[in-house]
Order: C-alpha cells, then structure tokens, then sequence
C-alpha cells in the first residue's frame, strides 16, 4: 500500500485536493442567496462595512450617511480593503463568494506548499493542507487566517533568496487582503523576532531580503490604516471613539491560559486540542527514539520542538494580556488599552496543522517497533480531524439545507429580509412619496444590518470604533430597557459595538423569527429617538403598548413572504 501511495506523482496529489476545495463551493453556488453562512461578526457588520466602503469608494466624503446617522468612514472599516473592489463591482453575495473561493484556495495552497518546505512527504501535505483550507475561519476577514501559511512560505522563499518577486507580491497582496489590528501586527511581530535571529546568525542577504518584505508588510499596513492610525493617535482632530468608554474585566491567568490553550481566541477555533495530546505523545516517544531516527525526522522533531515553544509563549503572552493583572495594567493605557493583543492566535491553526504534519511524517519515515501502532493512531486521528473539520466546515449546513426538506437554519436571504424590507420601503414611499434618503429607521428584533442592506438610512447599527458621543445621545433611547436589565445594561455601558433597540423581554436576542414572540412591554424613550432624526421603527414583532410609547402602526397587516424568516411591522414615531 506505501509503495502505490508513494508512487502518485506529488502533483496529481496536489491537484485532487484543490478539486475537493472548488468542490465544496457547488452547494453555495447552486442555493445562492438561499445558502447558509455564518452571520455572528459577518452578515452583521463587516459585509456591511465592505458594502457601503464600496458605495462610497470614489466619493472623497468622509461619512457614511445611511450608518448611525451619518459616520465617519472610520466606523466601518473592513478587515481586507482589497475586496472593497469586489463589492463595488459585483453584487454583495457574489463578492462574498469569490472572497470565500480565494480564501479557502489559498489557504490549501498555502498549508500545501508550507510543509513542502519542511520536506512533510506529500501525502502528509494533502492531509494537512485539505484539513486547513476546510476550517470554519470567517470569510470576511479574507486572507488574515486563511492565507497566512503562503505568507510563512513568502517569508521562507525570502530567507532563501528564492523567487523574490513572488514573495514580495504576495506579501503586498496579503496585506491588502487581510487586517492589520486582527493578525497583522503579529506577523510584523513575528518577522522583527525573525530578523533578530538573521541579524545575530550575520545571514546578511536572508537578513535585507525579510527586511524588505517586512517594509512592504508594514507600509501597506499603514497606507490602508491612516486614518485610523491618525484617529488613534488623536492626529487630525478627529473624534473620540466609543472604545474609550470600554471596560475590560479579565479572569485568573491559568484559567485564561488554560481557556486559550483549549479553544484559542474567538474566530480561530481549529480542533487543535487533538493534535495536541499526539504532539504530547510525539514529544514523549521522541525522548526515547530520537537517536535510532533518520537525520531528516531528527530535524522535523527539533522543528516540531520549537514551534510547540514559540506557539507555548504566544498563548502566555495572549493569556497574560487579557487575565486580571494585564487588564490593570491596560486600563491606564486609553484607548491602546482596549487593542486585542490576544489576535496574536490568529497566527496558531496555522502552527498547528503544520505541527500535525512533522508529527505525521516522522511516523511515515521511520522503521520502529512502535511503527505499526503510530500509523494506526495516526490514520484514526487523521479521520478524526477530518470528521472534525468537515463537521464545522462551512459547506456542511449548506448540504444539509439541499438534503433535508425541514432544515431550518437562516440563510442569506433570511437574514437580510430579502423579499420583505423591498415590500416595507414601497409601502413607506407609497404612503409618504418619500424616498429612503429623506427618513431615518431603527430596527426592532432584527438586525439593522437588513435595512442597512437594502440602502435605508439607519440611526443605529454595528460599529467597534463610532463616536463616544453619539453612544451616549443612542443610550437616552434605550435606557428604560438597560434600567430593567443589568446585563443589557453592561453590555452597552462597558462595551457597545451594538447600537441596537434593546429589550428586557428577550435580552441578547436581536433576530426574532415571525410568529415566535411580541412585545407586551417595551419601554424606550421614543422622544429621544425622534431628536435622532429617527422617523420609523422596522419591528420584527407587534409592540403590545405602542400607544403610550407614541408609536403609530402603519399597517395592521405585517410584510412578509411565505419563506420569510421574518414579518415586520412599520411604526411611525409621533412623539
């Protein structure tokens, strides 16, 4: 079986796991905006970002007019400025799909091509790189995570002087297509401990060749981040962001590590714990068979060894940054204070999956008594991450959505009220003859993004660095509902990325399915909407006491479409 395995030719193995990749973007591509995709920290905001970034590339003003009222540009930031081009020129969910094509691409590439660089055998690569590209990473961050093994493997060809010119390309390309807060200060982190070493081993030209990637990292860098680099260093005159009013707990340092080292940080979860306890192993049988091993796995298990250290001091380093102590120390440091130097764990599935494959090489390469055993463990493991992967994998809810008639997740089309919020603007024109430019909404029990989608100018909505003033003009409006909730109440207070019309009746609940709940006692202070401009409340439920919160229902009838994941009802504030 080995002789057949080893006598594929490395680049149909290559190819038939870039087939399996194409494949599994045939179940968006066939249910369209009917797919299922991940809305937490996507659908809600950053596609938002990108959509109207987009809108208003080539305008030269510097605010958003539909977004909280009318923010500056800096409010809506999106994690990878290159695809802003994407959004300009095709529609939002086809953007979104060749953004999910090119990611998921480079990430097999990449993981393909990074253990070929540690000479993994090549059955070994597929595995690894097939497992990575189908990791649950959030497609609107673009590159940040799925394409940071291409990036380890421009910084290689550097250190070896080889094909420069791509290297530097992709790493301008990288940096367009990626963030600089979410990963990309850790690469340039990386890269300095990188030129250390170089500089102290006098590798001159290995040196100038990553001192000039680096250069070109951290200058694109900084051309996309101007103004909010500008804003953060309070140049320009800009205004104060909502995140000086952040406040940050933390928990004990070993819980933290221990949390961190189970799960990594939020949006890189990557079912590392498995690999894991087989490096814990690795390490433990290597004590023992180090000296009876080839050369080449005797390197792989010194390589093995040091990246499990240098992966073992990011998570201290994350854990120390976001358990109490640190927090103490980041609460005299302003708005610095609330950077999230945990992101450093981006950087980790990506260590991981190439820790898996020394682990699985050294088994494929060495002759010893334990071999038959390791190769059975590791084949079960292998099938184990695989089931693992492809269990959180992207595409599985969209297949389950084309098997099971009674599949019930929300879709694209579900979450920005296709079909419905087009009937709710025609209703408004009709009665009004006022085009959407010429009013203001907030949402009520669905998220503002669905209006924000479909080009309503909204007062409220997703943002991490909006103006602290206007936070505090948004909280006169929801404060009878904060009074009644303590934790509505420190989730706003103490943090507020969300301006959204909250309720005590379903607190943390911002999406109602229509038909499931109404609202028997909503208190919000519509005097204080109204000074916000705001004309209309898009309500994802009836409000039981409109009356006395001065709250006009337009239309008893509310919109909807049989397939509808919501019904909306139309307020007018007469307040």
């Amino acid at each position: 079986m080995k002789k057949i395995l080893c006598n594929i030719e490395k680049k149909h193995i290559f190819f038939a796991g870039m087939i399996l990749v194409l494949m599994a973007q045939i179940p968006f591509l066939i249910l369209g905006e009917q797919s299922i995709v991940p809305y937490h920290d996507q659908l809600d905001g950053e596609l938002i970002a990108y959509i109207y970034q987009a809108k208003y590339l080539f305008s030269g003003q510097g605010v958003i007019p539909e977004f909280l009222n009318g923010a500056a540009k800096t409010a809506l930031l999106p994690p990878a400025p290159l695809a802003v081009l994407l959004f300009r020129v095709f529609s939002p969910f086809v953007a979104y799909m060749i953004m999910q094509i090119l990611c998921q691409v480079a990430a097999y590439v990449g993981m393909f091509w990074l253990t070929e660089c540690f000479e993994c055998h090549k059955l070994v690569s597929f595995v690894s790189a097939l497992l990575y590209a189908f990791l649950p990473f959030l497609v609107v961050y673009g590159l940040s995570q799925y394409g940071a093994p291409l990036l380890f493997v421009s910084m290689i060809w550097l250190c070896k002087g080889e094909r420069r010119g791509w290297a530097y390309a992709y790493i301008i390309f990288y940096a367009a297509m990626s963030s600089l807060v979410l990963c990309g200060f850790a690469w340039l982190m990386v890269g300095a401990g990188a030129l250390l070493v170089l500089f102290l081993k006098k590798q001159k030209k290995a040196f100038g060749n990553l001192c000039i990637g680096l250069g070109m990292l951290l200058g694109v860098y900084v051309l996309e981040n101007l103004s909010l680099l500008s804003q953060m260093l309070g140049l320009g005159g800009g205004v104060a962001s909502h995140k000086g009013d952040y406040v940050i707990s933390g928990d004990g340092f070993w819980r933290t590590f221990w949390e961190y080292l189970r799960y990594n940080a939020e949006h890189s979860k990557d079912q590392h714990i498995w690999i894991l306890w087989a490096a814990v192993i690795a390490l433990t049988v290597g004590l023992f068979f180090y000296k009876k091993w080839s050369e080449k796995s005797r390197n792989k298990f010194i390589s093995m060894t040091w990246m499990l250290a240098v992966m073992l001091l990011m998570y201290v380093v994350a854990a120390f940054w976001d358990c109490s102590i640190g927090v103490a120390i980041r609460s005299h440091l302003g708005t610095l204070g609330t950077f999230q130097l945990s992101r450093i764990m981006w950087l980790l599935p990506m260590m991981w999956y190439l820790v898996l494959a020394f682990i699985l090489t050294i088994l494929w390469e060495n002759k010893s008594s334990v071999r038959l055993f390791g190769c059975v463990a590791a084949g079960v493991l292998c099938l184990w991450m695989g089931a693992l992967c492809l269990k959180g994998a992207m595409v599985k809810p969209c297949i389950q959505e084309m098997v099971f008639a009674d599949y019930e997740t929300i879709s694209w089309s579900d979450y920005f009220a296709v079909g419905v919020m087009e009937q709710a603007q025609q209703f408004i024109y009709e009665e009004t003859g006022l085009k959407k430019e010429q009013y203001r909404v907030a949402s009520l029990g669905i998220d503002p993004a669905a209006a924000l989608y479909h080009g309503f100018y909204c007062v409220d909505g997703y943002s991490n660095n909006y103006d602290l003033e206007y936070k505090k003009a948004f909280r006169k409006v929801i404060a009878p509902e904060l009074d009644r909730s303590k934790w509505l109440q420190q989730y706003y207070d103490e943090w507020g990325n969300r301006c959204y019309l909250f309720s005590s009746e379903i607190p943390g609940y911002f999406n109602i399915e229509k038909g499931s709940f109404w609202y028997n006692d909503l208190q919000l202070d519509t005097k204080a909407l109204k000074e916000l401009g705001c004309d209309y409340i898009l309500s994802a439920a009836y409000v039981v006491n409109a009356e006395e919160l001065n709250l006009k229902l337009l239309r008893e009838e509310a919109f909807e479409t049989s397939e509808s994941y919501y019904r909306i009802y139309i307020y007018k504030i007469e307040a």
